[in-house]
């Protein structure tokens, strides 16, 4: 036993050591490959900078030089050539970079060309170039600046001169002259041999170490560089240099435009380069760990043994304890079915399994719910919510709590506060869900009292702030508890001006004992109103307020509501100067109450012609209650006739006088709703059986007229019912009718100046548009004269020149206006239209 656990034990400190010698020497590898990178990139840096600090000497001296010739006596004295030829000769000779020298004006014109062959210097005739034109009108070449062009190669004949010379070109412009030095930097090259590529900003090679690409744009120029260095740009990096996988780059900047990019190969030390390095040291650090490996094994044989007896004794105690746990975890699973509500479900969402507390609470048995989708147990609302977003939620994150509406097996239903979380196998794979609910029902409805107190809380808020009179809530002693803006703006005070005032110190002194006297009586009596009191500005002016006062149930405080009198003190002082315009009104008045009074007699006619209506409709009633139940008997009687020609005649004649019962009958019924005792409250009425009403008591005079069509269908009272369709406002019935009456009249009065009767038409719709009802007149007898539309419901404003006063209209409007509608006149391609809006009524 003893020999196997050392065995065991030996084999794990030897992984151990293993896994710690792999570890450490990959660190060491990481360690040394960072040294050795950063010692590459400075190495690199060092050649970019050398190169660099010859890049800016040779500029730094030819700025020097072309600032010399520049500024020379024979420079800025044209007609000295000669001086200035001998001058730059001089110049160009000692100068064994320089290859050529032009000085041109900058409109073209030579004023020297010199070229430099075998160390001796010629004067050569002046070729303007397209690049000597180019550079001549480049804006961006600034004056007194030395400008560098990118480099190239030098041509004899066209041809690439041999050996190879590496020139660019320096750009000096002073006032109206431009100096051209072709600038050798084959040295400047040089200094570079050790660097991989040198590139410029066109993505030409200038340089490459193996020599095969150097200058790409002569000897190869479909050459692809990524094909070289992967992943390269001419972009300018933000740092100027950039280190990747492959290649150190590193850009030279010799002026806006033009730079270098200096190339060099990241030459990173591998894994296996490392460990053939150094083998030999490998091999002795392994064998070094096996040997400690062993040792720490047969040390730690004893001690560890001893403590795996101790472990295996603790371990079976455990495993005692677990049992004891389990059966305790089986109780508090049990206490969990009785009182805790949860559901079991699988990867679809079916029911798998439930708590005993679920059933009492839905009244849903396990067994009906075995087997069933989870959404079954959801109102239809929650259901959609789950299959629509829940199970997307599940399906994505696995887990998800939030509300939830249920229903229960008997009427009701109930909210639960739902955390569904998911289950998984000892393999890790989902199998299904649990969801653990909390019945928060209790909590809704006091969360919905909540909700509808604040509503209500925020329509008196509402209220009190919009209301068009002035509220302020006071204590007996007269300090402000609350108070709205419309209060302290009629004192015009601001806000917290008001609130360090008492009422009593913006009462007038004349009222203040009467003020503290109504706050005694209110105190006892509960409420005093429309008192005028006199109150002081802000300004000192003074205030006329009508005032009540009402005490609120808690006896302390009372409300204060105000409202200015300031129109009614307006009105006073106008009053005193009405004298002199009652005499201009006077004939008016009198012309109007003679037409008022003419009103009321026509209007106690109608109202006795209503009574006598009414009575008569009455009386009719009785008898033709009686003849049409003998006639239907004697319907009866003539179908069981024998002789079959008389029968039909006789049948057929019936017909006609039923069809002439029911007209009667329908006239009669119209004429006992139309005398029926007026209300003034509005109730919901019917509206198209108030035109069916209308229509009727007018169809013996607009049968002779005009065809009438009611939404479409021609009226006849026998062959449209009035409830045939129901579209309801709230309205005064006999009132409304009294405007269809109007309004129909009217129409009929204009069709009469047709002459085909078979053109006259007269339609009248009704229908619901949004939350109103449109009632819409339209009649094909030419329109409204465009004169008078506008005003067409002002009084004693008619189209007709043969009858009327011009009041109908007039009345028409007040009583829509009364039934808070809206009235419209305006005309049609074809004639007159009236329109009438009501509020619809569900």
């Amino acid at each position: 036993m003893k020999v196997q656990f050392s065995l065991k034990l030996f084999l794990a400190f030897l992984l151990f050591s293993l896994i710690f010698f792999v570890f450490t020497s990959f660190l060491t590898y990481k360690t040394f490959q960072t040294k050795v990178e950063q010692k590459n990139i400075e190495n690199f840096l060092t050649k970019a900078e050398l190169f660099q600090e010859r890049l800016d000497d040779i500029i730094s001296s030819n700025e020097t030089l072309m600032y010399a010739i520049s500024n020379a006596p024979s420079f800025k004295k044209i007609n000295n050539k000669e001086i200035l030829e001998e001058e730059i000769k001089i110049l160009v000779e000692s100068n064994d970079n320089i290859h050529s020298l032009k000085i041109i004006k900058n409109s073209g014109e030579s004023i020297l060309s010199l070229e430099k062959k075998d160390r001796k210097v010629y004067k050569t005739p002046l070729e303007l170039s397209h690049l000597i034109h180019f550079y001549l009108n480049n804006e961006e070449i600034e004056k007194n600046r030395l400008f560098v062009t990118e480099p190239y190669l030098l041509k004899e004949k066209e041809e690439i001169k041999l050996p190879i010379e590496t020139v660019v070109d320096l750009i000096y412009k002073v006032e109206e002259k431009t100096i051209f030095v072709s600038y050798k930097i084959d040295t400047l090259l040089e200094s570079i041999k050790k660097i991989d590529y040198l590139i410029d900003k066109d993505l030409n090679i200038v340089y490459d170490k193996t020599g095969l690409n150097s200058w790409s744009k002569y000897y190869n120029p479909n050459l692809n560089i990524q094909d070289l260095i992967r992943g390269f740009s001419n972009r300018i990096f933000s740092d100027s240099f950039i280190v990747t996988n492959s290649h150190y780059l590193k850009q030279i900047f010799f002026n806006k435009e033009h730079f270098f990019t200096l190339v060099d190969d990241n030459e990173r030390l591998t894994y296996k380069d490392f460990f053939l390095k150094y083998e030999n040291s490998f091999y002795n650090v392994a064998f070094l760990m096996f040997i400690i490996t062993f040792i720490m094994s047969m040390i730690f044989t004893t001690p560890l043994s001893n403590i795996n007896k101790k472990l295996e004794s603790e371990k079976n105690v455990l495993s005692d304890s677990i049992k004891r746990n389990s059966l305790m975890l089986n109780d508090s699973l049990a206490l969990l079915d009785q009182h805790v509500m949860y559901i079991k479900l699988d990867t679809n969402f079916i029911i798998l399994d439930t708590s005993s507390y679920l059933s009492r609470v839905t009244g849903f048995e396990k067994q009906e719910l075995l087997g069933q989708k989870y959404s079954s147990l959801l109102t239809k609302n929650s259901a959609k919510h789950f299959e629509e977003h829940i199970i997307n939620i599940l399906n994505s994150i696995g887990t998800w709590n939030g509300e939830l509406q249920g229903i229960k097996k008997i009427a009701g239903d109930y909210w639960v506060k739902s955390n569904i979380q998911p289950d998984f196998n000892e393999f890790g794979e989902l199998i299904g869900y649990t969801d653990i609910r909390n019945d928060i029902s209790d909590n809704k409805r006091i969360e919905k009292l909540y909700n509808e107190l604040n509503y209500q809380i925020e329509q008196l808020n509402t209220i009190f702030q919009n209301a068009n009179s002035g509220i302020a809530l006071i204590d007996f002693d007269g300090n402000f508890r609350r108070f709205n803006e419309k209060f302290f703006n009629l004192f015009k005070y601001t806000e917290n001006e008001i609130v360090e005032k008492k009422i009593f110190d913006l009462v007038d002194s004349g009222s203040l004992d009467l003020l503290k006297k109504i706050i005694e009586e209110v105190k006892e009596y509960g409420s005093i109103l429309n008192i005028e009191l006199v109150f002081i500005c802000k300004n000192q002016e003074e205030l006329y307020l009508d005032v009540s006062l009402n005490l609120l149930p808690d006896r302390k405080n009372i409300v204060m509501v105000a409202n200015s009198l300031e129109d009614k003190r307006k009105l006073q002082e106008l009053n005193h100067n009405l004298e002199s315009r009652v005499a201009q009104e006077v004939k008016k008045n009198i012309e109007k109450d003679r037409i008022h009074q003419e009103e009321q007699i026509k209007n106690a006619k109608l109202t006795s012609i209503g009574t006598l209506a009414a009575g008569i409709t009455h009386e009719i009633n009785t008898p033709l209650t009686y003849l049409k139940g003998n006639f239907e008997m004697l319907t009866m009687d003539i179908e069981d006739l024998e002789d079959k020609t008389a029968r039909d005649n006789m049948l057929e004649s019936c017909e006609k006088i039923e069809e002439a019962i029911n007209r009667i009958a329908v006239t009669v019924e119209s004429m006992r709703e139309i005398s029926q005792s007026s209300s003034e409250a509005r109730e919901r009425v019917n509206i198209f059986a108030t035109l069916f009403t209308s229509l009727t008591m007018a169809y013996n005079v607009s049968k002779q007229i005009s065809k009438i069509y009611l939404n479409n269908k021609e009226f006849t009272p026998t062959t449209i019912d009035k409830n045939d369709f129901e579209i309801f406002a709230k309205v005064q019935k006999q009132r409304i009718e009294q405007v269809w009456i109007i309004i129909i009249n009217n129409a009929l009065d204009e069709l009469k100046n047709m002459q085909d009767y078979e053109q006259r038409e007269l339609r009248v719709d009704v229908y619901q548009q949004e939350d109103e009802v449109i009632v819409k007149f339209s009649d094909n007898a030419g329109g409204i004269n465009e004169a008078i539309i506008d005003k067409i419901f002002d009084p004693f404003v008619s189209s007709k020149t043969h009858s009327g006063m011009g009041v109908g209209l007039n009345i028409a409007k007040k009583i829509i206006n009364d039934q808070e509608g809206e009235i419209l006149a305006y005309n049609s391609e074809i004639g007159a239209v009236f329109e009438v809006k009501l509020k619809l009524q569900e």
